[in-house]
């Protein structure tokens, strides 16, 4: 077989662009498949069923809000719920609360830290889930902006409580997470 002196160079320089573009492809199409995006299924049972009205006295009148946002990431989704409460009692029981469901619904408290002063936050497991509670401590906003014109009745004091959950469902183990 005769080989001219710059045929392996021809055949170089066309192969190469082709095996990398292959590869940039392949990249491409596995980096995509394991994409995880958030979903019930990625929520823990706590996460999924956690409002703080076990906690507040019977009758307390509330106002709330929700928010996220959930995001998808590369073998995980994470998840953030933030709950503001303006509430007249007590952080003791949002404590309780918060101990007593994450035992009762699987999951596992990791490390607790803070006081009812000065807030508190719980990290916890469950499953394929890895999440914190925290709950900053509370403060007393500025009456007329909680009840409006006709303002609180004598004696009542309003207290803002904010709470917020953050969680990671882990398609496989917390290494493989990239956020997207």
């Amino acid at each position: 077989m005769n080989i001219r002196p710059r045929q392996p160079l021809k055949v170089l320089l066309i192969a190469l662009p082709v095996l990398l573009l292959c590869l940039a492809i392949f990249r491409g199409v596995v980096a995509k498949a394991d994409v995880v995006y958030p979903n019930p299924e990625t929520e823990s049972a706590f996460l999924r069923g956690y409002t703080l009205a076990n906690a507040v006295v019977p009758g307390t009148p509330l106002a709330s809000g929700s928010s996220g946002p959930d995001s998808a990431g590369r073998g995980c989704a994470s998840h953030r719920r933030e709950f503001q409460f303006w509430l007249a009692t007590v952080m003791a029981a949002v404590r309780r609360d918060l101990e007593s469901r994450l035992t009762r619904q699987g999951s596992r408290i990791t490390a607790a830290s803070g006081d009812l002063r000065k807030g508190f936050q719980f990290d916890y497991a469950a499953g394929h889930s890895k999440g914190s509670v925290i709950v900053d401590p509370l403060v007393i906003p500025d009456s007329p902006s909680v009840a409006g014109q006709a303002g609180l009745p004598p004696g009542q004091l309003a207290v803002k409580l904010r709470i917020c959950l953050s969680e990671t469902w882990y398609k496989a183990s917390q290494m493989s997470c990239s956020k997207l």
